[in-house]
């Protein structure tokens, strides 16, 4: 499988030893068949950054399992090194391209997938190399159980669009009856979007921040600018 070219830099201030020695201390925490038949609730988060966003959900729901990928093997560090001084069972992470981790899942068993804050790479030239696209999206259905949730969360109004357009256009997804964000950056977007409100930005198709939202430390950054987040939620039909 051709990698996405959705990242610039995969571990570019390590050594090649320092890779090969994390890469092969991951293998302790990667999902195994057997964890993914015993899993309860998965969760699964398709780049997880530097983890500990996942890892925090992990921590305070320790009755679900949850399950996250990450291109760039230096993020990665951060949570491994948690993880050796305190193990969560209930956590499995790897450094695999998102499309190949969804293909290894059991099809129906997600509760929930996520995408948060993903490189909005906002050049048109550059949208190609969004990490959100058709192909990415139908994975994401067949993993998904029946009204499973999807959840991609952005600080550009564009990607919010993007992702609006593409699920609108995804014959397995439906948008729930939900408020919209209370994201300041929406008015000025919706005044700048060419998109019919009416039928695309109406209140049920962004969500208000779900009750198992932590504050990430990309978006408490991006707040301290302006940039606050839109929640875009979907249900997989079925």
């Amino acid at each position: 499988m051709k990698p996405l070219p959705t990242t610039g830099r995969l571990a570019s201030r390590m050594k090649p030893s320092e890779q090969a020695a994390l890469k092969q201390s991951l293998q302790s925490h990667a999902p195994t068949a057997n964890w993914l038949a015993q899993t309860n609730e998965l969760e699964i988060e398709l780049g997880i950054g530097n983890g500990m966003a996942i890892l925090n959900r992990a921590q305070n729901n320790p009755k679900a399992s949850f399950l996250g990928c990450e291109i760039y093997l230096n993020g990665l560090e951060v949570v491994h090194q948690q993880l050796q001084k305190h193990p969560q069972p209930n956590l499995k992470i790897c450094n695999q391209d998102a499309r190949e981790l969804l293909q290894t899942i059991p099809p129906a068993s997600a509760a929930r997938i996520l995408m948060l804050f993903p490189d909005p790479w906002p050049k048109s030239k550059h949208h190609k190399r969004r990490l959100l696209q058709p192909e990415l999206l139908q994975l994401i259905a067949q993993a998904l159980r029946p009204q499973g949730e999807f959840w991609l969360v952005t600080d550009w109004p564009d990607y919010a669009f993007h992702t609006i357009a593409l699920l609108q256009n995804a014959p397995h997804f439906a948008f729930p009856q939900t408020a919209l964000a209370a994201a300041a950056c929406k008015v000025k977007a919706n005044a700048q979007s060419p998109i019919n409100h009416q039928q695309t930005l109406g209140p049920h198709h962004l969500a208000t921040p779900p009750t198992w939202w932590i504050p990430t430390k990309y978006q408490q950054k991006a707040a301290k600018v302006g940039r606050l987040p839109w929640f875009i939620n979907s249900l997989k039909l079925g």
